[in-house]
């Protein structure tokens, strides 16, 4: 999930705003990662719902 700008954790913000817009971003194509998703609730010992 590497985009053109870098990982989050390698990146300076400028500002608030900056940092902001680069999670919401994040989140946004997160969803698009069910098999990421289910592995986190797989983790925690939850089991993901089925279709």
């Amino acid at each position: 999930m590497r985009g053109t700008a870098g990982t989050t954790a390698n990146r300076a913000f400028a500002d608030p705003q900056d940092l902001i817009t680069a999670v919401r971003r994040g989140l946004r194509q997160l969803q698009y990662r069910h098999d990421v998703l289910d592995g986190c609730l797989t983790g925690t010992g939850s089991a993901p719902a089925s279709p």
